[in-house]
């Protein structure tokens, strides 16, 4: 039988007060307009929050707009970027009743709370990250990567994840869900094509970013050179071979990426572990320059990397845009400031290899 609008669920969230009590199967329903990681980040920020409500005399469900803004601002207070209090934000606006008939997202004083925030406190994005992709490049061509056959596994994992990550400009959790089985691999002549599992579900769900699929590009595949024997080592066919063949003996799970060592060895790794592994590759290649590695590294700058540096090669914006899934040139211009005024899939992935060589 449903509980009375506002009461708590088991993950720690309340469903937003009703016209009507809904029952349970409703209540799940309801809940499921988030995604498993977004119910699970949205549950710890609401304990979070009522944690600090504890000794303030009012509910979570029902406190006052004043106490949500003294509440976020004392996050602000402890270091959190404007986003992560805006995640905190929509959190609590999931389980808080509407306040004058608004979802408190929404109501007038939030929004000029927020406005102010980010005036006081505006964000600062680099025009591109912090790191150099044709020196990560240049060492992924040799020792510890190469040669692939014989290499320790964790510099193949590191090789192939950095590769794959750059070349597609895909979020990392896109990666985790690709799966190694036909149809959702395909070996061809002049590239690699591969889908995520049917049932992953992508961070915008639409009928443009369902089962999208990625075109990874071959990389000088008739060497003819010594230059070209070795670029050949940043093709992606040949990379993605090595790894299916030397993970075939030990793997349990259909997903392309899986765990390489320990108790988890060959179940379907996570989308952390894949962050970790593109960030080790980065690591590893300023190690082998024997130069300083940046301190603050994101495997989601691959992102902007791979769509900046072919954007600024000369792929259109709208293959860019489609290669890493974004309905709108907007994302691209606004998250990673690029000038807009300063082909085909697989296209994109050879302009970011490409971008090692000075113009």
């Amino acid at each position: 039988p449903g509980g009375g609008a506002g009461a708590p669920q088991p993950d720690g969230l309340a469903v937003r007060a009703l016209p009507l009590s809904p029952g349970m199967e409703v209540r799940r329903v309801l809940l499921n307009a988030w995604k498993p990681a977004t119910r699970k980040s949205y549950s710890l920020k609401w304990r979070a929050f009522q944690v600090w409500l504890a000794d303030k005399g009012s509910q979570p469900q029902d406190c006052p707009v004043e106490l949500i803004l003294q509440f976020l601002l004392s996050l602000k207070r402890m270091g959190l970027s404007n986003s992560s209090v805006k995640v905190y934000l929509a959190a609590i606006s999931g389980s808080h009743i509407p306040v004058d008939g608004r979802p408190v997202f929404s109501h007038p004083l939030v929004k000029r709370f927020m406005k102010g925030l980010y005036n006081l406190y505006p964000p600062v994005r680099p025009i591109l990250p912090q790191w150099s992709l044709p020196l990560v490049l240049t060492h992924l061509m040799g020792p510890p990567f190469e040669p692939l056959a014989s290499c320790p596994l964790s510099s193949l994992y590191w090789k192939v994840a950095f590769l794959v990550a750059v070349t597609s400009a895909r979020r990392v959790s896109e990666l985790a869900a690709l799966r190694v089985d036909p149809p959702f691999l395909q070996f061809l002549p002049n590239k690699v094509a591969l889908w995520p599992s049917w049932s992953f579900l992508p961070k915008v769900i639409s009928s443009f970013h369902l089962n999208q699929r990625i075109v990874l590009p071959v990389f000088f595949p008739s060497p003819s050179s010594e230059a070209e024997v070795r670029l050949h080592t940043l093709d992606l066919r040949r990379a993605l071979l090595y790894l299916v063949a030397r993970t075939s003996g030990f793997r349990r799970s259909k997903r392309l990426f899986v765990c390489y060592h320990g108790p988890n060895k060959g179940s379907a790794a996570s989308s952390k572990s894949i962050s970790r592994w593109v960030v080790s590759a980065i690591r590893a290649a300023y190690g082998a320059a024997k130069v300083k590695c940046p301190l603050s590294l994101k495997a989601h700058s691959t992102r902007a990397f791979a769509a900046s540096a072919v954007f600024s090669r000369g792929v259109p914006l709208q293959e860019v845009c489609a290669a890493a899934t974004w309905s709108s040139a907007d994302t691209f211009v606004q998250h990673y400031a690029v000038d807009v005024s300063s082909r085909q899939a697989a296209a994109v992935g050879t302009a970011v290899l490409q971008s090692m060589f000075p113009d």
